[in-house]
């Protein structure tokens, strides 16, 4: 999770890795409080205002910029922490119960949210309960009673108080998360478009022979993806840009198949980093990214100057793994939030003009000829959910490719479900030793 850097800073820790002696430390520091943390002796009591309580210092830090919410370490009144105070549990207030009190007393409900207790070691049978809020994409959160739509207030961190905004600052909030979401589109179309440019004149050069790379590579599958929460990689120097194109080759090795890792070197570009070659792509450092893979064509052998044969286990199983890839990329470069992304398949040859859909190598029943699908397939989902667990890049990669599939006539994907499985049975014994990391 993607929190203010000073936090980091100024604990020695990531907040969510944070324990008993770092509190400690806290404590020796005298760490003061800010809009991005909040000290607090006293667990929240079990009551409306209790309830109430929590929502507010949750939406406010939501509101602002993200932060850390610390119960079990007392401030002294003095804005800093003062003592460690950490508290016998409270029977039917853990975890389970803060979340509902969130989903049910914030509007919309915050995202991300993390909620973990810390046992005492130096109190036996105390715990502290760290909570870290990011900052939203869907501020501003307002706060209400369950059922009472007609009287919320909304919040927000004011140096180390929290403060209730105007009705104008309301409206001008508003404003803000609709033009974010209009600046995300926007700039989801941006890295689209300069990363066709790319792979359209990489296409173009000539071999020796002098055929141009379409003609051997005429079909090919792109993946565009913006995180709402953009992050900050150094991609200035050759330097940076090497060691970025080296951390991302790893990475994109841990994928459901090893199709996305990169050939070298990287290739200077303003702001980001390029390759060329099977994949290639660009890695920007706001965490956006475009990258294109052939598509897996075989020309029809009964029909040689027909249509070619697009395999769906190929196209299916490479965007997963581009989703993946993706999803590392953005997390490496501190993004975080919700990803925009766009999958879509070009032609660069009259010849492809149409194919015909078979679902493998192995399949004798092939498709009616169709046309490419003619405009990308589209989605947002949870950076994170992806990063972290294979399961959720399948059910991203199920949706695309669905989109996709439907506009070619087909009726669904032939490896991959909507609950994140892979059908592997379905998959020949060469597919099955690519697989990476799938039990």
């Amino acid at each position: 999770m993607a929190l203010p850097a000073r936090l980091t800073a100024a604990l020695g820790q990531h907040p969510e890795d944070l324990t008993e002696d770092d509190l400690q430390r806290a404590v020796d520091n005298q760490i003061p409080e800010g809009a991005d943390l909040d000290w607090k002796k006293d667990f929240y009591q079990g009551t409306d205002a209790g309830k109430k309580e929590l929502a507010k210092d949750v939406s406010a830090m939501a509101n602002t910029a993200g932060g850390l919410v610390v119960v079990g370490v007392d401030d002294g009144k003095k804005d800093h922490a003062h003592e460690l105070a950490p508290f016998e549990p409270v029977q039917g207030r853990g975890e389970e119960w803060i979340r509902a009190v969130l989903a049910n007393w914030i509007q919309p409900v915050v995202p991300h949210v993390g909620v973990r207790f810390l046992r005492s070691a130096r109190h036996g049978g105390k715990i502290y309960w760290l909570i870290t809020v990011p900052a939203s994409t869907q501020a501003p959160h307002a706060v209400a009673a369950p059922g009472n739509d007609y009287s919320f207030r909304v919040h927000v961190r004011h140096g180390t108080t929290t403060r209730t905004l105007a009705e104008s600052e309301i409206a001008q909030r508003y404003r803000d998360r609709f033009q974010a979401a209009s600046d995300d589109v926007d700039r989801l179309h941006h890295v689209a478009d300069a990363g066709f440019r790319h792979l359209d004149d990489y296409l173009a050069e000539q071999f020796s022979d002098g055929r141009i790379r379409a003609a051997v590579y005429p079909g090919w599958a792109s993946l565009t993806a913006v995180p709402t929460v953009r992050g900050n990689y150094p991609l200035t120097t050759q330097r940076e840009r090497n060691a970025a194109f080296d951390r991302f080759h790893g990475l994109a090795g841990r994928g459901v198949i090893a199709s996305m890792q990169p050939a070298g070197p990287a290739l200077v570009g303003r702001r980001q980093l390029r390759f060329e070659g099977v994949p290639t792509g660009q890695l920007h450092q706001d965490g956006s990214y475009h990258a294109a893979q052939p598509l897996n064509l075989r020309e029809d052998r009964r029909d040689p100057d027909g249509p070619y044969t697009l395999y769906q286990h190929g196209l299916e199983l490479d965007l997963v793994a581009q989703i993946q890839a993706a999803a590392a990329w953005a997390a490496e470069t501190g993004a975080t939030g919700d990803m925009l992304l766009a999958a879509a398949l070009h032609g660069f040859s009259d010849r492809i003009a149409s194919v015909r859909l078979a679902v493998s190598e192995d399949a004798f029943i092939h498709g009616p000829a169709s046309l490419l699908a003619p405009t990308p397939a589209r989605t947002t989902a949870d950076l994170t959910a992806i990063a972290t667990d294979k399961r959720e890049a399948v059910i991203v990669a199920y949706t695309l490719v669905s989109d996709l599939l439907a506009d070619m006539g087909a009726h669904e994907p032939a490896v991959l479900t909507a609950q994140g499985d892979l059908k592997v049975e379905r998959l020949n014994s060469g597919w099955r030793h690519r697989l990476t990391g799938w039990e």
